[in-house]
């Protein structure tokens, strides 16, 4: 009853969050597109370390590899790193506030797109670096709000 009562709300929102990476934004707001399937990865993975680990970053990572027909693996390792970064904190987190987790949600926005950055560069692709961390800023501005409604909408039975 548990893994159930899991499963509706983590599926929703990452069903939601693909929906709306994929929205068509016009001319440059583009490029200030909130990295959506990372906060959702990073909230489940702040909300429940013991069930999700790195293994549902990089699945979920993997997925939006394949869904948008980029580099395989490049959010899928992007997204494992911060994971891999959130479990090695692992319970300490659980007991920072919303501006704490707010913090480190620019830090592993930062790192993620480093990392889909130095992918690019190492098969040849042109990176447009600068435009890439306006996504950060968002990123960053969104979590707030991001991480209330996901409280809102999945309130665990402990």
């Amino acid at each position: 009853m548990a893994s159930q009562s899991l499963f509706r709300p983590l599926a929703l929102s990452l069903l939601l969050v693909l929906v709306l990476s994929f929205l068509p934004l016009r001319g440059g707001v583009e490029y200030w597109r909130p990295l959506l399937l990372m906060l959702a990865v990073v909230y489940w993975l702040l909300t429940e370390p013991d069930r999700l680990g790195i293994g549902f970053a990089w699945c979920c990572g993997l997925v939006f590899d394949l869904i948008t027909g980029g580099i395989l693996g490049q959010h899928a390792l992007a997204l494992s790193v911060c994971a891999y970064l959130l479990e090695l904190f692992g319970q300490r987190l659980q007991h920072f506030s919303l501006w704490h987790h707010t913090i480190l949600v620019a830090l592993l926005a930062t790192l993620y797109q480093l990392v889909v950055i130095y992918i690019n560069l190492l098969v040849g692709r042109e990176g447009q670096s600068w435009f890439m961390f306006y996504a950060v800023v968002s990123t960053t501005l969104v979590w707030p709000i991001f991480a209330r409604l996901l409280n809102w909408f999945y309130q665990p039975s402990r």
